[in-house]
């Protein structure tokens, strides 16, 4: 009986000071993080397992979303146009939904994406298992950077800067540091 009433004890702090932690966030949006080489393996709209750790040597932008995120729409947008002027650089970049099929199938995330003119790869994280190795709790959009050695550039960026030029520009110098670093693939 004591022992279930320490563990409670315990448990019920944990809890707390999970919550206290994560309240406490930096205000900026940015939120250093602990998994700088974080297991990115994301199932493609195709059935494909897409896993970023295929991608050493290039750039890659990873924006977490849902359908539903109206900030998230506006990010695809701003993303798009960035693409554009990285065609022809080491970069790659990804939009993952975090809601799980029975919220929205994969045909719906087809035409989502068709709509909003997303010529980048859509991929899922269903039980965000992805997802929460960089945040706690829901907080959309979410950008995770890795550099061309596969390493999270931190912070993880959460939601999107007005105007989308002034975002435009914070990811650009972000991408741009990444690209002249010498991370070379092991």
């Amino acid at each position: 009986m004591k022992t279930h009433i320490h563990f409670r004890a315990l448990f019920i702090t944990l809890l707390l000071a999970g919550v206290f932690c994560s309240t406490f966030q930096r205000a900026s949006g940015q939120v250093q993080t602990n998994a700088t080489q974080p297991t990115m393996k994301l199932l493609g709209l195709d059935g494909r397992v897409n896993d970023m750790a295929d991608l050493r040597g290039s750039v890659v932008l990873v924006s977490f979303g849902a359908t539903w995120c109206a900030p998230c729409t506006t990010e695809l947008r701003a993303l798009e146009e960035l693409l554009a002027e990285y065609h022809d650089k080491p970069v790659k970049f990804f939009w993952v939904s975090i809601e799980r099929p029975e919220e929205v199938t994969n045909s719906t995330l087809k035409r989502y994406a068709r709509e909003r003119k997303v010529s980048f790869p859509v991929l899922r994280d269903t039980a965000r298992m992805v997802f929460l190795q960089f945040s706690p709790r829901v907080r959309l959009p979410m950008i995770v950077l890795l550099g061309k050695d596969g390493k999270v550039d931190a912070p993880v960026q959460f939601g999107m800067r007005s105007p989308a030029e002034a975002y435009k520009a914070d990811m650009r110098a972000r991408l741009n540091k990444l690209l002249r670093s010498g991370g070379e693939p092991d």
